[in-house]
């Protein structure tokens, strides 16, 4: 019998014209909650950002955010946390910084950049695939969220994550090549022109790990739906893994099972049969 359902969102269950859980989905899960059954989204957002899918879609429940960073409990409770190294991190930015590429900082509840806000948001939508657009990210919301920042010490708070996000797919390899074998970090990637850092025992299988244990589940007791490769790592620890047809390759060959696209609700006819069992 399921008893948690974990989620990620965009790719996976989220509308990206309306930046909300598709209404199917959300019911589905709405319902599932009805019966007894837990929800996590596991996301690489941040909290803020994470929170205002869950409380738009009215569905509550856990938050594995920052691919892994935090674990959150339906109070909002951070219950587990990890952060990178401000000194690893100091000597990384001048890798991480490219005139092609738009490098965010993730630093408590707040996104990070050396650019000036109204810069930053202009070529944030010059980037394909992150699914949001002037329409569904006013600049107010980006504002809220952003800070802009020319040195490390003026962040107060622990640093979470790095994100490079590009329309050069060379840029971003171009950066992974002088990183990836810092031992110290993971590198993990949220849709295609995108590459992140984080702590190296972070991801969201950690989180998760960390999450059965508060629970008392066993791994046949929790089903996890993704569709990147920021998900891969949940399709290789917990073996209910339910892959959506529109996933990456490494993701689809991994899966439990394949279901409907991410267009199509796919994740919303499995999570209904978790509860009417």
């Amino acid at each position: 019998m399921i008893k948690l359902i974990v989620c990620d969102f965009d790719g996976t269950i989220l509308e990206r014209s309306t930046q909300l859980i598709y209404p199917r989905v959300a019911e589905a899960l709405r319902k599932a909650k009805a019966a007894g059954i837990e929800f996590c989204a596991a996301t690489g957002r941040n909290a803020p950002a994470a929170r205002r899918i869950l409380e738009g879609s009215k569905v509550g429940g856990w938050m594995i955010d920052l691919n892994g960073a935090e674990l959150r409990d339906p109070q909002g409770q951070i219950r587990a946390v990890q952060a990178l190294d401000k000194n690893l991190v100091q000597r990384l930015l001048p890798k991480l910084r490219h005139s092609e590429v738009l490098t965010t900082l993730y630093s408590g509840e707040l996104k990070y950049t050396f650019l000036p806000i109204e810069e930053h948001y202009r070529r944030y939508f010059t980037v394909p695939g992150c699914g949001k657009t002037p329409q569904n990210t006013p600049l107010s919301q980006f504002e809220a969220d952003y800070r802009q920042f020319e040195r490390l010490e003026e962040l107060t708070d622990p640093i979470f994550k790095i994100e490079m996000r590009s329309a050069s797919l060379d840029a971003l390899r171009q950066i992974r090549s002088q990183i990836e074998d810092i031992p110290q970090i993971a590198l993990t990637s949220a849709f295609t022109h995108n590459l992140e850092v984080l702590p190296i025992t972070c991801n969201k299988a950690s989180a998760l790990t960390q999450l059965q244990e508060i629970l008392k589940l066993r791994k046949e007791e929790i089903a996890v739906f993704g569709d990147d490769l920021n998900d891969l790592c949940l399709f290789e620890q917990f073996p209910l893994s339910y892959a959506v047809a529109n996933a990456k390759p490494e993701i689809l060959d991994l899966a439990h099972a394949v279901i409907g696209t991410c267009d199509q609700q796919g994740p919303a006819d499995v999570i209904t049969v978790f509860f009417v069992e």
